[in-house]
């Protein structure tokens, strides 16, 4: 009999259990494990977290470029089998205290590990927005809670832990998950529909990802920064902040509050930095400058997993991209920011004044890119920018494309164009595509790029009936876009709809 957890229809209470385990693995790992690896082998933690960011990007990639090649199931195996194989390796290596099983070990759990993360937000990306919010919330205030616990554990048991926390997480989600794969098989991949619907995919470097990225430089330089024997330094008043939000999540049906919680964040990112720079003002131990760096990483990253299972939900043929991407570029932020943490500690030991020099250095660029680089950039405004692809229609060009769902308020403001007197439908469509295309000022081929799009063809059906390239249709596009002053299929179909 199949559990509340495995049946088709997706669970809340099944979907925070299983995002509370992904989260309480990462806890586990920066307090418990790595602190183990350093008396062995320093760099494995890096080289692990190096595995689990290049598998994020690499799933996010081949499900850009290629969907029908990731099998679920197949997957599924791979994580099972590098989860208990990599634990396995990691006992050896912990054991007898052996750099190579330790690095294979962590390495390979890092694979179980990214395969774990990327089911749960697909899980989440299924359920009502709101259930989500109070979800996402809730776990990620329980886990800065929680964390400082990490450290205390017995190591052995930190380590059993480690590795069954996202075993049981994609035991509980897989099954909900699958239909994001399954639905990649029969159609065009996200890089074919995105050459005709530019704005129904994030590009890779959009701001939303520059900003995760960002944002985990902070994360992972909190992290490092003033460790003590590889533990990094933690305290629950990080979970305060974090705790206020899920309540009020909690409480209103509101849309959730990501741009606010973003400025928030950033304020006080920036207040752990400075804090840093005073080591003599910090309370708790010195601990102060890392509470707010971890509070303020906690209610950005809130924000942005909001957002990336909102686009998911959004834009399913792109879910998958979506959340093996933001999530892959946020390990490569920890990544970066760790480093950094790493080379303040180094040259703080033999160079004091660089202790503070240092976090005044990051407090300087992380303030110049949140006052300039965030100036227009909004959360609400790049999930409202993504143009729906309705997954029940089709995208071969054999017919015109129901598959943009109407967007609220979408439009180009143009005044209608007068269109001739037409005998037939097809007719009267041709004639106001023309009107059109001679009001915009467009070039006899973007005209004819113009049309085909207004009637649903894809990309693989313009290339073959222009006999032009891939990339000759997505400048026509590009430029057919940039005439008419639109930023979506939906708003192309409104206009030739009059």
């Amino acid at each position: 009999m199949e559990t509340e957890c495995t049946a088709e229809k997706a669970s809340p209470l099944c979907g925070f259990v299983a995002l509370l385990l992904t989260l309480g693995t990462t806890s586990l790992m920066n307090g418990s494990l790595f602190p183990q690896f350093d008396a062995i082998f320093m760099f494995a933690r890096d080289i692990s977290v190096t595995f689990s960011a290049a598998t994020l990007l690499g799933l996010g990639l081949a499900a850009y470029r290629a969907p029908r090649l990731l099998r679920e199931r197949a997957i599924v195996a791979v994580a099972v089998a590098c989860l208990v194989g990599g634990g396995a390796l990691l006992a050896l290596g912990l054991g007898f205290s052996a750099p190579a099983p330790l690095v294979a070990g962590a390495s390979l759990a890092a694979i179980g590990r990214s395969v774990a993360t990327i089911s749960v937000a697909l899980y989440l990306a299924r359920l009502e927005m709101h259930a989500t919010a109070v979800i996402i919330a809730a776990a990620y205030t329980v886990q800065l809670a929680a964390s400082p616990a990490s450290s205390l554990l017995p190591p052995w048991v930190g380590t059993a832990l480690f590795l069954a926390f996202p075993l049981a997480a994609i035991a509980l989600t897989a099954r909900g998950a699958r239909l994001y794969f399954d639905m990649a098989h029969d159609r065009p991949s996200p890089s074919d529909i995105a050459v005709t619907r530019p704005a129904s995919f994030l590009a890779p470097f959009s701001a939303l990802f520059v900003c995760l990225f960002l944002f985990q430089v902070a994360f992972g330089f909190a992290l490092r920064f003033g460790e003590v024997a590889g533990t990094p330094r933690m305290s629950f008043l990080s979970a305060i902040p974090l705790a206020l939000v899920a309540l009020y999540v909690t409480c209103s049906r509101r849309r959730f509050p990501a741009d606010g919680l973003v400025q928030l964040s950033a304020l006080t990112v920036m207040a752990g930095f400075l804090l840093a720079t005073q080591p003599l003002l910090a309370a708790d131990s010195g601990a102060a400058d890392v509470a707010l760096l971890n509070a303020g990483n906690g209610l950005f990253i809130m924000a942005a997993q909001m957002a990336l299972i909102t686009i998911a939900a959004r834009n399913p043929l792109g879910a998958i991209t979506t959340v093996a991407w933001g999530n892959g570029v946020s390990a490569l932020g920890s990544l970066t920011g760790a480093a950094a943490g790493m080379l303040a500690n180094g040259a703080a030991a033999s160079v004091p004044a660089l202790r503070v020099a240092i976090p005044a250095a990051l407090l300087l660029v992380f303030a110049a890119y949140v006052t300039i680089g965030l100036k227009r950039f909004t959360f609400a405004g790049a999930i409202d920018g993504i143009d729906p692809v309705l997954v029940g229609a089709t995208t071969t060009g054999k017919g015109t494309d129901a598959g943009a769902q109407a967007v609220p308020g979408a439009g180009t403001g143009s005044v209608p164009v007068p269109m001739p007197a037409a005998r037939t439908p097809e007719e009267a469509f041709a004639s106001r595509c023309a009107a059109i295309a001679s009001e915009f000022s467009l070039t006899p081929r973007e005209a004819e790029v113009f049309a085909m799009l207004a009637r649903g063809r894809d990309r693989a059906y313009i290339e073959e009936a222009l006999v032009v390239s891939r990339n000759t249709v997505k400048a026509h596009v590009k430029h057919v876009y940039a005439k008419l002053g639109i930023h979506s299929h939906q708003e192309l179909l409104d206009l030739v709809e009059g």
